[in-house]
């Protein structure tokens, strides 16, 4: 078992820099310097910044930790029944990491798809159609993953 190690979440090397980008930003938060240009878009599209305002924050809606974090109870317990599988010799080390990397995946997926707080800005919410501040494409839901490395 020691041979191989779970790596999930948004993988490099799987995702264009784009999903990335995106992918960091909602998990971390993110403060970006208000240009000209960035404040003649975000006028266009309903948002009007003050004179004053030199940053906009994206607030942190962190979707892989806090997904994992509120799931580690069922994923312990999952992993000890996988790994009672594998002591028994009813299925491989490997197969038990590629379930497990599944159930991880699917319950971080639901953690992202519920996530409502903190709320989206009322421009964007009227913009996306919808309140829920990480579902629009489900592109950035289809990127979490997960793969099984060999050590």
């Amino acid at each position: 078992m020691s041979k191989n190690k779970l790596e999930i979440g948004i993988l490099s090397g799987e995702q264009d820099a784009e999903v990335l980008m995106i992918a960091s930003v909602h998990e971390f938060g993110v403060r970006i310097t208000v240009t000209d240009a960035m404040r003649g878009y975000l006028n266009s599209i309903g948002i009007h910044l003050r004179a004053d305002t030199t940053e906009i924050n994206i607030p942190e809606r962190s979707y892989i930790r806090a997904g994992f974090d509120k799931n580690v109870d069922d994923i312990h317990k999952t992993a000890e029944t996988l790994l009672d599988g594998v002591l028994q010799g009813r299925t491989t080390a490997r197969a038990m990491y590629e379930a497990l990397g599944g159930q991880i995946v699917s319950k971080m997926q639901a953690f992202l798809i519920d996530l409502q707080d903190p709320p989206l800005h009322p421009a964007t919410i009227e913009r996306k159609g919808s309140s829920s501040p990480l579902t629009d494409t489900g592109q950035l839901q289809g990127s979490i993953t997960w793969r099984v490395v060999s050590a």
